[in-house]
C-alpha cells in the first residue's frame, strides 16, 4: 500500500514565484500520487488574486481571511487525518526532477522519521545554510554564524541521512505520526523559529531530525520577509525571545534581551562611525545604521510586539 502524502505551498504576495516552482513540481512529483494545496496567507499586493485563481485546476486553494504566519498557515493542512506524510513548502523553491520520489524514498528508511529536510542551494548554485544547532546563549551572544560553521563541521553532510538537531524549514517533510504525538507547529511564533521549535519538540518525542544531503531544491530565499527589513528583524528578535523564554525560562530570556540590546547599541555605534567615514556614500553601510538604529529604539521604547509581521499579536 503506497502512503499517503498531501504537499502543501504557502504564498504571501510570491504568487511569481509560486508559479515557478509549480512547474518544477511536474517534474519533481513524476511518478508519487498526491495531494495539492496552495495556502494563500491573506496576501495584498496587486494581481495577487487573480494569479492565484489561475492556479485552481492545478491544486486545492485556501485562501486565509488573514495573515496566519507560516506556523498558523501550515497548520491548517497539518490539522487534516489521514496522511502519512505532510511535505511543507515555500513559494520561492525551485524543485529538480524526481524530487519528491527521492525524498520519500530517503525517509522511508530511518527508523522513527519525524521530521526531514533537504540541502539548499542557491539561484547561483552556491550552498546555502540547510542544518544546524539550536540556538543557545553562547551562540546568540557571541557569534551565530561561527557557532553555526562548527557544528556543521562537526557534523558534515556527505550523502547519507544525517540527524541534525535543527533544520531550515523552507522543505520540510514530516510525518503523519509524529504530528499527532508531537503536535502541530507552536502558532506563537508568527515567523522565524517555528521550526527550531518543532525540531526540538519532535526529539523530545522520540523522532528523528533529519537532513537529506543527496536531495536538493534551488531556494530564493526570503523574498517575503526582505520587503520589510526592519520588521522582518524585529519580528526575529521576538521570535527568539518566545523561543528562550519556552525552552531555557526566564533568566535565559534577561540574559539575552540584556545581551543582544548591548551588542545593538555597539552596532550603531560602529556603523554610525562608518557611515561619517565613508560621507554616507555606501548604501550597505548606511542601510545597516538604519537597521540598527531602528532595532536600537525598538528596545529602548521596551520591544512593543506591535512592531513585528504579525498585525494579529497573540501576545499580551
Amino acid at each position: 500500500m503506497s502512503a499517503k502524502i498531501l504537499l502543501a505551498f504557502l504564498n504571501y504576495n510570491t504568487s511569481e514565484e509560486l508559479r515557478g516552482a509549480l512547474e518544477s513540481l511536474k517534474a519533481a512529483g513524476r511518478g508519487v500520487d498526491f495531494d495539492l494545496v496552495i495556502i494563500d496567507n491573506a496576501s495584498t499586493s496587486a494581481g495577487e488574486k487573480e494569479r492565484l485563481a489561475e492556479m485552481k485546476g492545478e491544486a486545492e486553494l485556501l485562501l486565509l481571511p488573514e495573515n496566519l504566519g507560516f506556523a498558523g498557515a501550515f497548520n491548517k493542512v497539518l490539522a487534516r487525518v489521514g496522511y502519512d506524510y505532510f511535505l511543507l513548502l515555500n513559494s520561492d523553491l525551485i524543485l529538480p526532477p524526481d524530487f519528491l520520489k527521492d525524498l520519500l524514498e530517503e525517509a522511508g528508511k530511518i527508523k522513527d522519521f519525524g521530521l526531514g529536510s533537504v540541502n539548499f542551494v542557491r539561484e547561483d548554485g552556491s550552498p546555502q545554510f540547510s542544518y544546524g544547532p539550536v540556538p543557545t546563549l553562547a551562540s546568540e551572544l557571541i557569534n551565530r554564524s561561527l557557532f553555526q560553521k562548527r557544528y556543521r563541521k562537526s557534523h558534515p553532510a556527505g550523502e547519507s541521512p544525517l540527524e541534525v538537531e535543527s533544520l531550515l524549514g523552507a522543505a520540510m517533510l514530516v510525518s503523519g505520526e509524529a504530528v499527532a504525538k508531537a503536535g502541530l507547529m507552536d502558532e506563537r511564533f508568527f515567523f522565524f523559529f517555528e521550526e527550531t521549535e518543532w525540531c526540538c519538540r519532535m526529539r523530545d518525542h522520540g523522532f528523528k531530525v533529519v537532513h537529506f544531503p543527496s536531495v536538493k531544491a534551488t531556494h530564493l530565499q526570503g523574498r517575503s520577509a526582505n520587503k520589510v527589513p526592519l520588521k522582518a528583524r524585529i519580528e526575529f528578535h521576538i521570535s527568539r525571545m518566545l523561543f528562550f523564554r519556552l525552552r531555557y525560562g526566564k533568566i535565559a530570556l534577561f540574559t539575552l534581551i540584556i545581551g543582544v540590546f548591548l551588542r545593538t547599541f555597539i552596532n550603531l555605534l560602529a556603523y554610525s562611525l562608518m557611515t561619517l567615514l565613508t560621507l554616507g556614500l555606501s548604501d550597505k553601510i548606511k542601510s545597516k545604521t538604519k537597521l540598527y538604529a531602528g532595532l536600537f529604539f525598538w528596545y529602548l521604547m521596551g520591544a512593543p510586539l506591535k512592531e513585528g509581521l504579525d498585525g494579529r499579536r497573540w501576545r499580551k
